[in-house]
């Protein structure tokens, strides 16, 4: 967001204010803003990647919620029980004796 022309013009004067009234301040103000220059903010931002981290972000929560379906026990369809082979299985005979 630019600044207004008369904002910029009141910055100013209170930079000058500061800088009479306290030297050393204006010398720590003045090394601060040195330090990040423009060619400088410029190679930070290249390494910054916002919609690379949310690309990788949004991969990894698409593929845990795939692994997560994917381990999730499926429902029967139907609400039987499936059919058992009851060939292997000995009942007893009706008298309740067994043969």
């Amino acid at each position: 967001m630019a600044l207004r022309e008369y904002e910029r013009r009141i910055l100013a004067e209170i930079e000058q204010y500061l800088s009479a009234d306290d030297p050393e301040l204006a010398g720590r103000l003045q090394m601060f803003g040195a330090a990040t220059s423009s060619d400088e903010g410029e190679a930070r931002g290249s390494l910054w990647r916002p919609w690379a981290v949310c690309a990788a972000i949004a991969v990894a929560v698409i593929g845990l919620l795939v692994v997560l379906v994917a381990l999730t026990p499926g429902e029967q369809t139907s609400g039987e029980t499936p059919a058992r082979d009851d060939t292997d299985v000995v009942s007893p005979a009706p008298g309740g004796t067994a043969p």
